[in-house]
């Protein structure tokens, strides 16, 4: 099969989705990104670091006879150099050694004594490991683990006195970037009009259900605790992301009960699964468990290369 290069079109989003839910737990597709990563980088991740209008001119795509896409290089937009590769079926050590060039040229970032490109790379895939090794990279204590639980014995929504639980619809973009804002320690980034922004654009994505952005909010209607999850029903499994409470707030059981009442909610529209990406003693007790990993490859390019 020839698979060809070429630039990453904005109508591509969809069929780069489709690939990561066809692909899901084929041969060879170990690594790919699921849909929440693909949703919530484009909409939220972008915007909050200003690479919205530019992330597009920076993804690499390969394509079979067909004109389908058979392989993607791409980064969380967030400029540290990293990149990620996403497949429809394993591909050859040549289209390997193609991507590999394309992140090394189109996503290094500057770094001490030169630009650094980090790269992941499934745990045992042997011919991604060979190629790096052969091209310079040193594979670092930092891993990508997913986590995994079933949902066939589901534990029952406990939420402490003077909450409430409210969707998407009953929860502005402006209400939802400010508790994030708080829960992941960047507070003074409320200020700036791009956060709400990007929850808005969140609302927008292709996959996105307004039922699943879960917000616990207190007897003032302030969000406190948020669970978004993204439900892949052609593989009958939901994801976490993101997941977060307001310092003032933790300790209480409100992340629980929004990701509880999520995974019930999922689980009526069919999943059997559920995944995180974390391996957080938080989530263990949650029942999830780790179910596969990848491992960051970086190499220091010298100048001018």
């Amino acid at each position: 099969m020839n698979v060809k290069f070429r630039r990453y079109r904005t109508e591509d989003f969809i069929a780069v989705r489709d690939m990561l839910v066809a692909g899901f737990a084929q041969p060879g597709t170990a690594g790919n990104w699921m849909i929440d990563r693909w949703n919530f980088c484009r909409a939220v991740s972008h915007t909050m670091h200003n690479t919205y209008d530019t992330w597009e001119s920076t993804v690499g795509v390969w394509t079979d006879d067909k004109g389908m896409i058979a392989g993607v290089v791409n980064s969380e937009g967030e400029e540290r150099g990293e990149a990620f590769f996403q497949v429809r079926f394993p591909l050859t050590s040549a289209v390997y050694e193609e991507m590999f060039d394309f992140a090394e040229h189109s996503l290094a970032m500057p770094s001490t004594g030169g630009r650094v490109i980090r790269i992941r790379i499934p745990a045992g895939d042997a011919v991604r490991e060979s190629i790096a090794q052969s091209r310079g990279y040193r594979q670092l204590d930092w891993d990508d683990t997913l986590s995994m639980r079933s949902l066939q014995q589901l534990e029952p929504v406990k939420l402490p006195p003077g909450y409430r639980i409210r969707s998407g619809t009953e929860v502005t973009g402006e209400a939802k970037a400010l508790a994030h804002a708080r829960a992941f320690g960047y507070y003074e980034a409320e200020q700036d009009h791009s956060v709400p922004l990007a929850f808005e654009r969140m609302k927008q994505a292709p996959d996105y259900r307004p039922e699943l952005d879960l917000s616990v909010v207190d007897a003032s209607g302030e969000v406190v605790s948020f669970c978004t999850l993204w439900y892949d029903g052609q593989n009958r499994h939901g994801i976490l992301e993101p997941v977060g409470t307001i310092p003032a707030a933790r300790k209480q059981g409100l992340a629980r009960a929004a990701i509880q009442e999520g995974l019930h909610r999922i689980a009526a529209y069919g999943a059997e699964s559920a995944y995180v990406g974390s391996t957080m003693d938080f989530y263990k007790r949650l029942g999830f468990e780790p179910a596969a990993s990848s491992y960051v490859w970086e190499k220091v390019l010298e100048p001018g290369s």
